[in-house]
């Protein structure tokens, strides 16, 4: 029974494995012109069906509310687009005098001056109970804002160029991500009534898209016949990633600490393995070690402590909290 109550809890864990694995089986099915045209299910269905979701069931204010946090969002964007591809470099360049392919090398940091992802960031950051109207503005700002940071950002680090279709990129992201987070919100006004009742599984659809998403990129990733890694190359590739991820995790969970607002503690992972790069925030609630909880920082199901609840969590403040380790890890495949 145990084991069973595990596996419904890692369902999302476990399905990441199963689509990898079934990607490895049989990639044409996922890959690009394949059944499941993933060119269009995949990057205009599934990214417009995600964030429609978000519109479902995310209040307005909650949205509105989220335009001004202003250094939230600097943080996010700088962090994303500047201290993570420069640290990025330093670090490529000390493993540059190792006998590592070049070419992965380059490809690490190619990836790590991409903008943010649009799908990953919003789903990921609401199964942690983070603020996921922030995430929501930081995906689609960064995206945007990384159609021209993220050319000059490969230009100075690999001195390469290329053309970039804005206009496509742009309505794109406008069709996939503006547009049906809109509708969402309008047609949450007419069954808000419903939603608040019957509670649907918001977060449940998301993941599941999340994890098509994930086997049509393998899919993609094992039909490329030029692909030609020795096991010695990956599993190495493989330990720089989580190195890279987890140090920054660490490095952005400690700089976050430092901002009261628990819902807004960002931490910026990537893993440029995967191009999937969330935006993990701690749970709601969550206070720093050693900082004493007050009702207002206290979430009970889900709602603000209020009334009677929060003379109450006050009366019991008087005790001291004792700090102790946490290490919030969230899984960014």
């Amino acid at each position: 029974m145990r084991l069973l109550e595990r596996m419904r809890k890692e369902w999302f864990m476990i399905g990441i494995v199963l689509a990898i694995a079934g990607a490895k089986l049989e990639p044409s099915i996922g890959m690009n012109g394949g059944p499941l045209k993933p060119e269009i299910t995949v990057s205009y269905i599934a990214v417009a069906t995600i964030f429609f979701n978000s519109g479902l069931s995310l209040n307005t204010e909650e949205l509105t509310s989220a335009l001004v946090h202003i250094k939230l969002h600097l943080f996010i964007q700088i962090f994303t687009l500047a201290f993570f591809p420069a640290a990025v470099w330093l670090f490529l360049q000390l493993l540059s005098i190792t006998p590592i392919n070049e070419w992965l090398l380059k490809g690490l940091q190619t990836v790590g001056c991409m903008p943010p992802p649009v799908s990953s960031a919003v789903i990921l950051t609401k199964a942690v109970g983070g603020n996921e109207a922030a995430a929501i503005f930081n995906s689609a700002f960064g995206s945007f804002l990384g159609i021209v940071v993220t050319p000059l950002l490969l230009l100075l680090f690999l001195g390469s160029s290329s053309s970039v279709p804005f206009t496509s990129i742009f309505s794109q992201l406008f069709m996939t991500v503006v547009v049906p987070l809109i509708i969402g919100q309008i047609v949450r006004r007419y069954i808000k009534d419903w939603l608040e009742r019957k509670q649907p599984p918001f977060g449940a659809v998301s993941s599941s898209v999340l994890l098509m998403i994930i086997y049509t990129t393998f899919c993609d990733t094992f039909s490329n016949p030029s692909i030609d890694l020795d096991k010695f190359s990956l599993l190495l590739v493989l330990f720089i990633i989580c190195s890279i991820q987890l140090s920054f995790m660490l490095l952005t969970f400690i700089y976050s600490t430092r901002n009261p607002n628990a819902e807004d503690r960002v931490c910026r992972p990537r893993v440029p393995l995967f191009n999937i790069r969330p935006l993990a925030h701690l749970p709601p609630g969550a206070n720093p070690p050693g900082k004493r909880a007050r009702a207002d920082d206290k979430v009970l199901d889900g709602v603000k402590a209020e009334g009677s609840e929060i003379d109450e969590a006050n009366s019991i403040t008087e005790e001291a909290v004792v700090p102790q380790p946490c290490i919030y890890v969230q899984d960014c495949t």
